[in-house]
């Protein structure tokens, strides 16, 4: 459902409360008189509920909570990868400097082109969930020229063993973060946080209370657990929506390039 993330953030917690909040208010309309008819009979009904509920929500609430810290923690390990990635570009376009002609005026253009696609090219269709291969060549085309070096003294050759190391270090990283613009929570857990989500307002619905008390403590629950959920889903995809990574990290190497 990468369409969500085309919303703005506010748009989005607005649509999953709405959703949240009106299955609850409409359930208690029309699916609520036929619970009580099932359980009309049970004496203590509100405190058989109200346990049952309380041991649900302990179980439900830690795995939500799990799943938020654990969307936030992979956001933040991503933007590791990305500014590691810039900062090893940046060591290996001032490694370039130090070779000589013409290697150097002709690999210097080549990482500058990398850095650019990925900023203007590679990082929108990144956002949409998309992998263009387009980084593949350009990189290609810096090893080639790279590799194509041959240390006429000792001093070459210990500044080209150490831009090679950059450079594989530099595509690793790179690779890191192609793999992780695919990352996220797995169909089977939302299919959970589904279930119990439909748990919980299902056991509210089981309460005896007048209606008007039903649409406001139901109401409350709900669009609380909208917040949450939309709260997981907009950090669920590191590089989709309004909380998302930006290229800022590339963009500010790409400007010191020029210097």
């Amino acid at each position: 459902m990468l369409w969500l993330y085309d919303l703005p953030t506010s748009a989005m917690v607005t649509l999953f409360s709405v959703i949240f909040v009106g299955f609850t208010w409409l359930g208690a309309i029309f699916i609520r008189p036929f619970l009580r008819l099932l359980l009309r009979s049970q004496p203590g009904i509100n405190d058989i509920v109200g346990y049952v509920l309380s041991s649900h929500c302990v179980f439900f609430g830690l795995l939500l909570g799990l799943l938020a810290v654990g969307t936030y923690q992979n956001m933040s390990d991503i933007e590791k990868v990305i500014v590691r990635e810039a900062g090893l570009l940046r060591a290996f376009y001032r490694s370039i400097q130090s070779y000589p002609e013409p290697l150097r005026s002709e690999t210097l253009p080549l990482i500058k082109e990398y850095v650019r696609y990925v900023i203007e090219d590679s990082w929108p269709l990144q956002r949409r969930g998309i992998i263009d291969g387009g980084g593949v060549p350009r990189m290609n085309a810096v090893q080639n020229k790279l590799f194509s070096f041959e240390p006429k003294t000792k001093a070459q050759e210990i500044l080209h063993d150490k831009t090679v190391e950059q450079f594989n270090q530099m595509a690793e990283v790179r690779r890191q973060r192609i793999q992780s613009a695919s990352s996220g929570i797995s169909p089977i857990m939302w299919y959970v946080v589904g279930i119990g989500s439909l748990i919980t307002v299902v056991m509210i619905w089981l309460f005896e209370t007048r209606l008007a008390a039903q649409f406001i403590l139901g109401g409350a629950l709900a669009f609380f657990l909208g917040t949450v959920v939309s709260l997981i889903v907009a950090m669920d995809r590191p590089f989709n929506g309004d909380v998302s990574i930006g290229p800022d990290a590339y963009r500010a190497i790409y400007e010191r390039m020029s210097d």
